[in-house]
């Protein structure tokens, strides 16, 4: 398309105008939902009506007109994509030549950004790292790939742009993922550090049931046995029907298959020694640290200074995802009413949704809408909770 020769006309100025008012607004959410980026989306919208003033005609019909804007926005936005996949494809092909003038090793700098971008690619999909491998870390271009797969050109292009799209994606969930980890790592060590001689013999009781099981971590359902054992809590376990039996019995079978596995496999798992394994803290799963740092929470939610045995059973039934948390659901235990039974209501605390206080339900849930240190100031009872899921179309007895 050739520009108009009255493209600097004044009537094509004010026609451009009419244009810009008539569907700037809405070409740029259309662009956001897009990019999702808005200071990008203001720029593309303005790239799109400077090439409007160029190249688009007056004499195009205004249905017309307002395709070729979008039209001419697609283009834009596939162009900001791969300028913005440039700096991905350095992420995969010349990251060790960006780290190493920054470290004094560049051998093991090289061999781990190898390593690096390998795991990246193995997250991928077959047909997406087969594109990225012949593109960027064996240097064949588009056209020499669409021959060797039987596509076109631009096929392949659209193809490593999404490849690369799902590799950054996946690189900042992982950074991400290893962010939380290093932060509930540092929360798990403060915690652990308030736990009370109570709470400390809980876990000497569930390193004990490790061994017997000849485990060589404490899960979940180790520290629902220390918390069993313990004795503390028994006024409070005895009526649910929470014994050492059965959540022992509940343990073992759960881990019977894998024993048939191994069995089968002719594998014999050697026993664990019990003079090596490290002390209790030392040995704990990923989901038992959150129990320690939810039972810490709940500790501070209290106004106490020491993590009790109580905290911990609350802890356990918050992280709610564990054996241990499968166990108590197994023994026909409701979680939720459960942890409103073990935890008092503030009087303070006022139920956002009905106003009744903690005086006068059973228990109070903070509702999950604070960010940082903030004081949570949303609450709601366990009345409400039930009603909702009574709304919803959900058993509150299910609801644990």
């Amino acid at each position: 398309m050739q520009p108009p020769d009255s493209e600097h006309g004044p009537d094509r100025l004010i026609w451009l105008t009419k244009m810009y008012h008539a569907y700037a607004t809405n070409l740029q959410r259309y662009i956001y939902s897009k990019v999702g980026d808005p200071f990008l989306a203001e720029d593309l919208t303005s790239t799109v009506f400077l090439k409007a003033l160029r190249w688009l005609r007056e004499d195009q019909s205004e249905e017309s007109a307002r395709g070729w804007l979008y039209a001419t926005a697609r283009t834009s936005i596939a162009d900001s994509w791969q300028t913005a996949s440039y700096a991905e494809t350095l992420a995969l092909t010349d990251i060790e030549d960006q780290l190493i003038p920054q470290m004094e090793n560049a051998d093991l700098v090289q061999k781990r950004a190898e390593a690096r971008v390998q795991h990246l690619l193995n997250l991928l999909s077959e047909r997406d790292r087969r594109v990225l491998t012949l593109r960027y870390l064996q240097g064949y271009s588009a056209a020499e790939i669409a021959a060797a797969l039987g596509t076109n050109t631009g096929h392949i292009r659209v193809l490593q742009l999404r490849a690369l799209k799902r590799a950054a994606q996946l690189e900042k969930q992982e950074r991400n993922f290893h962010t939380m980890q290093e932060q509930n790592t540092s929360s798990f060590d403060s915690y652990a550090q308030l736990l009370s001689p109570e709470s400390m013999h809980v876990f000497a009781l569930a390193r004990e049931e490790a061994l017997n099981l000849n485990h060589n971590f404490i899960g979940t359902e180790h520290v629902l046995w220390g918390l069993t054992s313990e004795g503390s809590l028994s006024f409070f376990l005895a009526p649910l029907n929470i014994t050492l039996e059965k959540v022992h019995t509940g343990v073992v079978f759960i881990y019977s298959r894998q024993a048939q596995w191994t069995q089968a496999n002719s594998q014999e798992t050697p026993p664990v020694d019990a003079d090596t394994l490290p002390g209790p803290l030392k040995i704990l799963t990923p989901r038992t640290q959150q129990v320690i740092v939810l039972a810490g929470k709940e500790m501070q939610s209290q106004g106490e200074q020491s993590i009790r045995p109580a905290h911990l059973l609350t802890g356990l039934i918050d992280e709610g995802s564990g054996i241990g948390a499968g166990l108590l659901r197994s023994m026909g235990v409701n979680l939720l009413q459960t942890r409103s039974a073990l935890v008092p209501s503030n009087g303070a605390q006022i139920c956002s949704f009905c106003g009744r206080n903690g005086s006068m339900v059973k228990h109070i849930f903070t509702a999950e809408v604070s960010s940082g240190n903030t004081t949570p100031s949303v609450f709601i009872c366990d009345q409400c909770v039930e009603r909702f899921h009574t709304l919803l179309g959900q058993s509150y007895r299910n609801a644990g």
